[in-house]
């Protein structure tokens, strides 16, 4: 949590001294010490878009690999490390790419290393080969499928139900539901909680 907080703070006193302070902003600082209520506002937003708790180095999917290794080295300099199946082969690219920039426009003081563009590729390939793996166009019928796709698809592409056991769902889904209510996002629904996990172990049993 200490890296988290001074990468915040380098990201704050970058946009900090890159623009000059206006009277409202000075103002607002008074009482606050040297953020002003921008600066506030922008750190309150990194803080709640940081991945959820991740995985260790070794929990990761070939953990002796060179992609796993890159990922452990550079992924885990400024948040918890993520799961490659936290996303999608579609939606990696995107994610890696935001972060990548984010990365070189850091103050060189904090020290976090850049990965090369030959080490981007690996990390890229090792996050799509072990992705989220996503349903296909038409998911299977049953009770709950509307609620799963309705609420499923507001963070990331909608993983294939079979993809964990009727056994493992609950958890998965527990987990899932706590992301939710971190991002600050509405809750939800007593019958639309019931319905996904019937729908998911309903699923997963036809296999």
């Amino acid at each position: 949590m200490r890296r988290i907080a001074v990468v915040l703070a380098g990201l704050a006193l970058t946009l900090v001294t890159c623009r000059p302070a206006s009277q409202e902003d000075r103002q607002a600082s008074s009482g606050s010490g040297w953020l002003n209520r921008q600066d506030e506002l922008l750190l309150a937003a990194a803080n709640i878009a940081l991945p959820p708790p991740g995985v260790t180095p070794a929990d990761l999917p070939g953990p002796q690999s060179q992609g796993a290794q890159l990922v452990a080295r550079y992924c885990a300099q400024c948040h918890m490390l993520p799961a490659p199946a936290m996303h999608s082969a579609t939606d990696w690219p995107g994610v890696v790419r935001r972060m990548w920039l984010r990365m070189e426009w850091l103050p060189q003081a904090l020290g976090v290393q850049v990965p090369s563009i030959p080490e981007r590729f690996e990390m890229l390939d090792y996050l799509a080969a072990n992705a989220l793996k996503v349903s296909g166009a038409v998911l299977p019928a049953g009770r709950g499928r509307d609620d799963f796709a309705l609420v499923c698809s507001r963070c990331h592409a909608l993983p294939d139900p079979r993809v964990h056991s009727a056994q493992d769902w609950p958890t998965v889904f527990a987990r899932m539901e706590q992301n939710i209510v971190r991002m600050k996002m509405r809750p939800l629904t007593q019958s639309q909680t019931t319905n996904i996990l019937l729908y998911l172990q309903d699923v997963t049993a036809r296999r």
